[in-house]
């Protein structure tokens, strides 16, 4: 694996983790709630976001071999 595939491992178990969470009912209010659903959106965004980069770089480069 290299340290792309653990960074995107990471991101996922992370929304995972939330997303369990917000189905278990573990939001204690309605803040709560609010918190969770953006961190688990902002960790998605972050991820895709990341993806898009390496794709990116990754065809710049075979473009330029």
């Amino acid at each position: 694996m290299n340290i792309w595939d653990e960074v995107i491992t990471n991101f996922n178990k992370e929304i995972e983790i939330l997303k369990q969470s917000l189905a278990e009912g573990n939001a204690s209010d309605y803040p709560s709630y609010k918190q969770m659903v953006g961190m688990c959106t902002g960790i998605e965004w972050a991820r895709n976001s990341f993806t898009d980069i390496i794709k990116k770089r990754t065809y710049q480069d075979d473009e330029e071999e």
